[in-house]
């Protein structure tokens, strides 16, 4: 196998065609496979028609680019060429028109191409196309079911995305199509790599989640409407601030963007807002699909997560590799990511590079949408049985394909350029761009801050007023543990013992009070036993585990202080009905043993506690003479310093067959 890499620089764009082509071409002269890009900043007719002066046309695939990508760098208005030869090659050529329907694009393009078999090769499809619809995946779909089973790599040509993406100029486009120069286009070349060549994958994207999981209440096909119910401009609105109408989509372009999880793996898909209709309410997503009702993430793009996504797709390539070095590795990323990166876009190809290697040849661009396999082997990419085999279309993604060759292979490569040789004028053109466009960033970046800063305050403190409310709907212990096990990565409680003492107190005369009064009076008179009630139980060291309707329920860690809070809330009834309160209290307490488990279902459930020892305490509560507190012989073992002479007493109770005995006292 040759492979051979040229390279050729601007302004003159059919010069820099024919110097890319023909410092490729050195290298192999008779090329089975041609692979071009030029900078759309170039003219695309002058590019192509040079290519096609200089190479066999028939073998000819690419397209415009935003950035070009070889062993020299990250080049701006370049023209970069791949020229592969193979003994016994196989390739075969297709171009359709970009329709609405990608999935017809994908029929089209496969009629008349059989897939290649026979020799025991390894199929695989080059893909370069027009930004259609954002369905290209459906385009994929069709070929796969046309085709068979094999990766399809590539990407989507490039218009200028200095404009920004609502210019309608972005969408321009070129394909190189053979002899053809075509727009809205598709290109397709059926290759068949030898055996002695194993193909390999990477893919990451390196964005960060920023937010919490949310659903997308309101969406038409990839048009959302609502997040949570919330118009979906107010949303990002949090973030990207009031009165930026003008700048609203290149901020939200440059900034957010949503992950969707693929289902049946845990890498999730970059859904990339590419069009806001103000007036209709909502933004368009690529790559597109239904989105209604879909669970997605907010997440933001960094220079260093971006440099982060590169390096691990990289990782991939070198996992699947097995140790081998490649050959070549083509590199297909996203000029949104180009933009983001700004003046260290050359690190991403650097990093990629740390990975697999500063002598490895290197070849890609920088695409309107990039087209890889999510898996990195071969054998999973075509295999039936993994949910995430074939190819997808993917945007501000990292693509690489590495091919590594049994046999020595031939290559040649330009070599890094060297600043010192650029022209000073044009330098410092450069860098006055560089600065101009860091200025911009700056500002976007400090509105961003600031405005990320608010919303951090407000969501603070709505988060604090919240948990304000939740404690006081949770028992304090259970707030407590739950703190607990959250700061330690924990979010389920873990049954457990609990040896203690354990309060029934319930208020007679309120069935009768209820069915003769309003409601408002029956809370107020009720609230006036519960509310001090509850402040002696927790002044003795107890915790409300539960109100019951017109009763409490509370948990001590032991019985001397259970029982002092039962004798301080019957003293404290006194005093109230003194007042005028109709109600009295009837008081049981027990120690013992019971387990604190979670119970209910995982929508709604409580800590609570269960045992034979809180059953007990309820039944002698039930017994208990209105006004007067009963608790069990164990209880009143452990106590001291009880009121009076407490009465002995023998109890039936429900679930024992003997009598139980207790003992009743009153406050005083």
């Amino acid at each position: 196998m040759r492979i051979a890499i040229g390279l050729g620089l601007g302004p003159d764009a059919g010069g820099a065609a024919r110097q890319a082509a023909r410092e490729a071409g050195k290298t192999v002269p008779k090329p089975d496979l041609a692979v071009a890009f030029g900078s759309i900043h170039l003219d695309q007719e002058q590019i192509h028609a040079a290519l096609c002066a200089e190479l066999d046309a028939k073998v000819l695939i690419g397209g415009s680019s935003y950035r070009e990508v070889t062993n020299a760098g990250v080049t701006r208005g370049s023209v970069a060429v791949l020229l592969v030869s193979w003994e016994g090659a196989k390739a075969s050529f297709a171009n359709a028109e970009s329709g609405p329907e990608p999935y017809e694009t994908g029929l089209a393009l496969a009629k008349g191409l059989a897939r290649p078999s026979g020799s025991g090769g390894k199929p695989l499809g080059l893909v370069f196309a027009s930004i259609a619809s954002g369905y290209e995946n459906e385009m994929l779909r069709a070929l796969g079911m046309k085709l068979g089973r094999m990766p399809f790599f590539g990407g989507l040509c490039c218009g200028d995305y200095d404009l920004g993406m609502s210019h309608p100029d972005f969408w321009t486009n070129y394909q190189y199509a053979g002899p053809e120069l075509m727009r809205k286009h598709a290109s397709l070349a059926l290759l068949e790599l030898p055996r002695s060549v194993e193909p390999c994958f990477g893919f990451a994207h390196g964005w960060q989640p920023v937010g919490p999981a949310v659903k997308l209440t309101k969406a038409v096909g990839a048009k959302v409407y609502e997040v949570e119910g919330v118009p979906v401009f107010d949303y990002y609105r949090q973030f990207l601030g009031e009165g930026r109408d003008d700048a609203f989509f290149e901020l939200l372009v440059q900034r957010y963007a949503f992950a969707l999880e693929a289902e049946g793996s845990s890498y999730s898909v970059v859904k990339l807002p590419v069009a806001c209709d103000s007036k209709e309410g909502c933004i368009t997503y690529y790559p597109s699909e239904d989105l209604q009702g879909r669970t997605v993430r907010l997440i933001q793009a960094s220079r260093k997560s971006l440099l982060e996504g590169a390096r691990e797709a990289a990782l991939h390539c070198r996992e699947a590799l097995a140790g081998r070095k490649p050959d070549l590795v083509f590199m297909v990323s996203c000029c949104a990511r180009a933009s983001i990166l700004h003046s260290v876009i050359d690190r991403e190809l650097e990093a990629i590079q740390d990975v697999l290697g500063r002598e490895v040849p290197m070849f890609g661009f920088y695409s309107g949408g990039e087209i890889a396999p999510p898996l990195s082997r071969y054998q999973d990419v075509v295999s039936p049985d993994l949910p995430m085999a074939g190819s997808c279309y993917h945007v501000t993604t990292v693509g690489l394909m590495a091919w590594c060759s049994s046999r020595p292979a031939t290559v040649s490569f330009p070599k890094p350029a060297s600043r010192e040789l650029a022209d000073p004028s044009q330098e410092a053109r450069r860098l006055q761009g560089l600065l101009a466009r860091s200025e911009e960033i700056l500002d976007s970046t400090e509105s961003f801050l600031s405005n990320l800063s608010r919303k951090s305050y407000r969501d603070a403190e709505k988060l604090r007023k919240q948990n304000e409310v939740i404690h006081r709907y949770t028992p304090h212990e259970v707030w407590k543990e739950v703190g607990r096990h959250a700061a330690l990565g924990e979010y389920e409680l873990p049954d457990a013992e609990f040896n203690g003492a354990f309060l029934f107190m319930d208020v007679k005369g309120f069935t009768s009070f209820s069915e003769e009064h309003a409601p408002s009076q029956v809370v107020a008179r009720l609230n006036e036993i519960f509310g001090p009630a509850a402040d002696v139980i927790y002044a003795c060291g107890g915790d409300v585990d539960k109100y019951i309707g017109d009763c409490i329920f509370a948990a001590f860690r032991g019985a001397q202080e259970a029982v002092d809070a039962g004798l301080r809330i019957l003293r404290l009834l006194e005093d109230l009905k003194a007042k005028g309160n109709p109600f009295t209290v009837r008081i049981g307490v027990n120690a013992g043993r019971a387990i604190r488990a979670n119970v209910g279902s995982g929508s709604r459930r409580e800590y609570t506690f269960i045992g034979d020892a809180v059953n007990l305490t309820q039944r002698l509560e039930s017994a208990a003479t209105p006004g007067k507190l009963l608790m069990s012989e164990t209880v009143f073992k452990q106590v001291q310093g009880l009121p009076g002479a407490p009465e002995r007493r023998e109890i039936m109770v429900k679930g024992k067959k003997e009598a139980v005995v207790a003992w009743e006292c009153s406050p005083a």
